[in-house]
């Protein structure tokens, strides 16, 4: 854990302090006095690790939260400033004898260009789409069957309500057999659910046809692991928390405990003889793709995961492939099938850059023998 947050407050040094220029160059023109500006400079360079402490501390409302987003803002401000001065350069071979002018048009532009930023994270973060995939499996199945993968809700302060009846309303036009739910249900705790009273929704969602849950990591850290299983258990949610049940007698669902659960069984452990010996198709629930292979290794037809948000936000969406040897859609591991959805809910921040919130429907066929 310490490593980790090493980690992070070295990489939000090198943001913040690659962002000064940047506001050293929009405030040149405002600000004549260097002196004045480079007070202004060493304020934000305080006030902006005030919050990183105060975020790392949990103090009052900053959680981490707080300092990623503004660790964004930054990030996307040099973003934004890179494409101004490319808008700089043409200006400069247009108006060759107005260097001034070329520079007030970069700092006109900066500011539109760099809310774009910011209304594309919120449409993508917002409206969900619904991605394809079909696959068949050497398993008997005498009519295929469609599985709604869900994972990452975080329901709370970002995801509340309105994404939830968005989601209730494309469960029922996809009109699938099953839903799975493969973990981070709530943003760590499940208050705002209460509070917003989220469960109503859940239950509608969850009366129409079967949802499977398991729980993930964000469902664990706060340690209210049987909270959370209440909760879902009231709406009519199946919560499978190693352990595995029968749908309509046509494919075994087993959900597995996170990785954060250290009482966790292993895969070889987790699917019974009855499964491993049946001719019937097998799907694990298991919220991070990491153990892929240990599932596959397990005879495991369809593993379905979420966790790793494809990244979520530029450049996470590039850093992501750094980190994790599956990251996003379909892969053949071995002889199981792993699904991998960018998740339909956010964590930190209120935008999605370079992903899409998304509903994943699969549609299993099988061999009829």
């Amino acid at each position: 854990m310490l490593y980790r947050l090493l980690i992070i407050i070295i990489i939000f040094q090198i943001v913040l302090l690659l962002f000064l220029p940047v506001l050293n160059f929009l405030i040149r023109n405002l600000v004549q006095k260097r002196k004045s500006r480079l007070l202004i400079l060493t304020l934000c360079y305080l006030l902006c690790n005030i919050v990183l402490v105060l975020s790392m501390a949990r103090v009052g409302g900053f959680s981490f939260h707080s300092a990623t987003f503004l660790m964004i803002v930054l990030f996307y401000a040099e973003c934004t400033i890179l494409f101004s001065l490319i808008v700089y350069i043409v200006c400069r071979k247009v108006f060759r004898q107005c260097k001034d002018k070329s520079q007030t048009i970069v700092r006109l532009s900066f500011i539109p260009m760099f809310l774009l930023w910011f209304v594309w994270g919120a449409w993508a973060a917002y409206t969900p789409r619904i991605v394809h995939f079909t696959t068949t499996i050497n398993k008997s199945l005498s009519q295929p069957i469609k599985i709604a993968l869900i994972a990452d809700l975080h329901l709370g302060n970002l995801v509340g309500n309105r994404m939830l009846n968005k989601l209730d309303k494309i469960l029922q036009q996809q009109n699938p057999d099953m839903v799975l739910l493969a973990g981070d249900i709530f943003d760590d705790l499940p208050v705002q659910y209460q509070q917003k009273n989220m469960g109503e929704i859940m239950k509608n969602i969850a009366k129409q046809r079967p949802v499977y849950a398991t729980l993930g990591n964000h469902d664990n850290y706060r340690m209210v692991q049987n909270e959370i299983e209440a909760e879902m258990k009231d709406a009519g949610v199946i919560v499978l928390r190693d352990q595995s049940v029968l749908f309509d007698n046509k494919v075994w669902i087993t959900g597995r405990r996170d990785r954060q659960e250290k009482n966790r069984l292993s895969a070889d452990k987790l699917i019974s003889d009855e499964i491993k010996n049946s001719q019937l198709p097998s799907i694990i629930i298991d919220h991070q793709p990491i153990d892929a292979m240990d599932n596959a290794n397990a005879n495991f037809d369809i593993q379905v995961s979420g966790h790793t948000h494809r990244g979520q936000t530029f450049p996470g969406t590039w850093l992501i492939y750094l980190f994790h040897d599956y990251v996003y859609g379909n892969y053949q591991v071995g002889n199981m099938q792993l699904f991998i959805t960018c998740g339909y809910g956010l964590w930190g921040i209120p935008l999605r850059v370079g992903s899409r919130s998304e509903i994943m429907m699969i549609e299993v066929h099988g061999i009829n023998r």
